[in-house]
């Protein structure tokens, strides 16, 4: 398929050098492989740097990366990091085109794309393998195509800090080819609208629309009974041979459900308006539901602070069920941040008296700095058991967290049912636990992975991995798992040698078998295989140099462009209603529901208009329901109140989709040759200050006051432009009335003074407008 440009502006005119993105993906029996293309142009008169931020599914293993620019095609090099770093920032220096690509945490990687001239484009495509997890006879084909707004500071370099944007639609075509038996699955795709074809023994899977917004997720679920789900796969490794063997075990015995001791901990942060709340609730139906009167459970809700149902957990008779139904019933997505660590810690001690406790979390695991929760998590001796909600998930984090503690992983997409997920989380809780799971491969077996094997779940999958320094290998490798009650299972695969290659070839199985490794290597063990197998990893980048004739190079260093994600649908209430109207907008459609841009652009798209929307809404009144807008921009703000110290107002102000609303006061600024972003900071600070304020967290409000004090020397600087202004021009009318001024030249500064900004009559319908907003409240600055 060839690339054509998609989106290069966003509805504010800003340009965004991705204009394509490309997907293709081959699901076989053994495992997946994708291949995903971006198109990079620069539209602008300027040569740029391309920084985007992107997700990739947690497993994924990077096979290559090739750059295309102009006739030239190149070939992806996997480097040290720093010699990486240093090498791309010489050749920028030199004006050569460089593409970096960099692993900044798990599944999130950052593609530089430094001197890219004005009228290029760049196409680069990388590939990589994905090992199947099995749930019982399902599979899950997961496509991450957008990163939320997380809470709190990211552990990235600043320009590798992921944007959000309301006004940027990215957009990405896909095909999806499947073959072997799982061709004869059932497919359902609950995050697109997709169609079904069959050609050359394949189903192929595309959109139904030529491109999809990457604003959500994609899901594509298999159920395929007769599919190959145990299985090992061998590739030459070097001389010697690689082994990959996936297991799904299943337990002997008579089945004698487990009681529970439980600990619901339910994400209530702005980050989970929308969407994400609701299936929330549709987990804690279930879970109260499933409950049994021997479990014990405690119930926390937490944003910024926590809420619990009792100090310890409860015993489930009809009393306790009925208090718990009715603290689920009354959770919103109303308490601020995510402070999940906080979160845990207060579970942590509330279980402290309680062997063998569970922890089930609902979150959409949107949080800046996750790693420190997953390593607090390690110490304590509670199973979590996660179920990550909402259209953008942070795969990393909420499976990281179940895995690093024994526990388990289940996401779910917005339109998929909760009550399965539950049900398969209460399974594995009450499943009886295996006091010793121990793998045997042939003799000659080295580099194993993992080392030890950590919780097993009946039906979930496991795996496994060994090299061999020899190529003739045969027999077979065996699981054997020994439940508490004393009952043991094996589970052997047969090993079959792959086919002679020679003393320098490296596999796929070979490079997934090494990319497995890394996961539990010191960093100079781990540098090392990731160079031998070229992967990308914590140490190493995959970096291309596109070397220039002397005439041809950037005579400049490069402007900074950052690439922002399209919001994810339903974060903070913002796209569920959207998702409504995307596809088939109704006549007719109620747009009241809908935030200002959302408004907006169904409105232009059926010829309506949203002007009424916005003058319906524009009053907020003290203590009441908030209007979309400015309940979205309440939400970004209790999500992260940082942004307000780190964050251009006026970009926070589009985010909300409220630019539009104040448009005219920015025209006004501009004709005045004042400052947009400084008056877009005095309007924030208006409107957070007054009847807003009572809706913002508490660190939100701390911030908002930093913000109110920069506001207010915005606002001085400009009253002593008015003053000093009027001064002059008094000076003036002084002196050519006492003749010390000649007429002419007298004549030339007045018409000089009368060019100068006048920014009084400005701050005057800033004051008019914030008393519209906000009846009776505007502040002493503006008063």
């Amino acid at each position: 398929m060839t690339p054509q440009a998609s989106a290069m502006t966003g509805s504010r005119g800003e340009k965004v050098a991705l204009c394509d993105v490309t997907v293709s993906a081959a699901l076989t029996d053994l495992l997946s492989e994708v291949s995903i293309t971006q198109t990079y142009r620069n539209d602008e008169a300027v040569n740029i740097e391309a920084v985007y931020t992107f997700p990739l599914a947690l497993d994924a293993v990077l096979l290559e990366l090739e750059v295309r620019i102009g006739e030239r095609v190149l070939k992806g090099m996997v480097v040290e990091k720093t010699a990486a770093e240093e090498r791309y920032e010489e050749a920028m220096s030199e004006g050569d085109t460089a593409v970096m690509l960099e692993a900044v945490e798990p599944g999130l990687y950052t593609m530089n794309v430094g001197n890219l001239l004005p009228g290029e484009s760049a196409t680069i495509t990388y590939r990589y393998a994905l090992l199947y997890r099995w749930a019982g006879d399902q599979l899950r084909f997961f496509l991450p195509t957008t990163i939320a707004p997380r809470y709190g500071a990211m552990p990235l370099l600043p320009h590798q800090v992921p944007q959000a944007s309301l006004t940027v639609e990215n957009a990405f075509s896909l095909q999806v080819e499947i073959a072997g038996s799982l061709g004869s699955a059932q497919f359902t795709c609950p995050s697109h609208a997709v169609t079904l074809a069959k050609a050359c023994g394949k189903v192929v899977l595309s959109f139904k629309q030529t491109k999809a917004v990457m604003d959500r997720d994609f899901i594509l679920n298999l159920k395929a009974p007769n599919a190959t789900r145990s299985f090992v796969m061998c590739g030459a490794d070097g001389a010697g041979t690689a082994a990959v063997a996936s297991f799904q075990p299943f337990f002997p015995g008579l089945r004698q459900p487990q009681p529970l001791n439980l600990a619901i901990v339910v994400d209530c942060s702005g980050s989970m308006g929308g969407d994400s709340i609701e299936q929330a609730r549709q987990a804690l139906d279930g879970i109260l539901e499933a409950l049994k009167p021997d479990d014990r459970v405690s119930l926390v809700a937490f944003g910024n602070a926590t809420k619990t149902l009792a100090d310890k957990p409860l015993m489930c008779n009809k009393t306790n069920l009925a208090k718990a139904r009715s603290f689920a019933r009354q959770l919103q997505a109303d308490m601020g941040g995510t402070e999940i660590g906080a979160a845990l810690g207060a579970t942590y001690t509330a279980l402290s008296g309680v062997d063998a406790a569970d922890i089930f979390l609902v979150t959409d695991g949107e949080v800046g700095s996750w790693q420190p929760v997953v390593e607090q998590a390690k110490q304590t001796d509670h199973r979590i058991f996660t179920v990550g909600v909402g259209a953008a998930v942070s795969e990393a984090f909420v499976r990281g967290l179940a895995e690093a503690t024994g526990g388990e992983c289940e996401l779910v997409a917005p339109a998929e049912g909760m009550a399965e997920r539950v049900l398969r989380h209460f399974e594995r809780m009450r499943a009886p636990k295996a006091t010793r799971v121990t793998l045997h491969w042939p003799q000659g077996a080295v580099d194993l992975y993992p080392g030890a094997i950590g919780a097993v779940f009946e039906g979930d999958t496991v795996i496994a991995s060994a090299r061999f320094d020899h190529a003739a290998l045969a027999g077979e490798v065996t699981l054997e798992i020994e439940t508490a009650e004393g009952d043991i299972a094996r589970q052997a695969l047969t090993i079959h040698a792959p086919a002679a290659a020679g003393a320098d070839a490296f596999s796929t199985v070979a490079r997934v078998a090494a990319a497995l490794r890394l996961k539990t290597q010191a960093p100079a063990a781990g540098l090392a295989s990731a160079l031998r197998y070229r992967l990308m990893s914590p140490w190493t980048n995959t970096l291309v140099i596109a070397e220039r004739a002397e005439e041809q190079k950037a005579q400049e260093l490069p402007a900074l462009r950052q690439v922002p994600h399209t919001l994810a649908a339903g974060w903070g209430g913002t796209g569920r209603h959207l998702a409504m109207y995307a596809s088939a907008p109704s006549a007719g459609a109620d747009y009241s529901m809908l935030p200002g841009a959302d408004a907006m652009r169904l409105a232009d798209a059926q010829g309506g208009h949203a002007d009424s929307y916005m003058i319906q809404h524009q009053m907020i009144q003290p203590g009441a329901a908030l209007a979309p807008p400015f309940d979205l921009l309440v939400g970004l703000v209790n999500a992260d109140p940082l942004q307000l110290a780190t964050h251009e107002p006026i970009d926070l102000l589009g985010l909300a989709g409220l630019t539009a609303e104040f448009d005219d006061l920015f025209s006004h600024a501009q004709d005045l040759g004042l400052n947009v972003k400084a008056i877009a900071a005095i309007l924030l600070a208006e409107l957070l200050a007054g009847p807003l304020r009572e809706h913002l967290c508490a660190a939100a409000q701390v911030e908002v006051r930093q913000l109110q004090e920069r506001a207010q020397r915005i606002i001085e600087a400009l009253e002593n432009i008015e003053r000093h202004v009027a001064g002059l021009a008094q000076s003036i009318e002084r002196g050519a009335g006492n003749a010390v001024l000649q007429a002419q030249r007298a004549d030339e500064i007045r018409q000089a003074l009368a060019h100068l900004p006048k920014p009084g009559e400005l701050l005057r319908h800033i004051k008019e407008r914030m008393r519209r907003h906000q009846p009776g409240q505007t502040s002493r600055a503006l008063a």
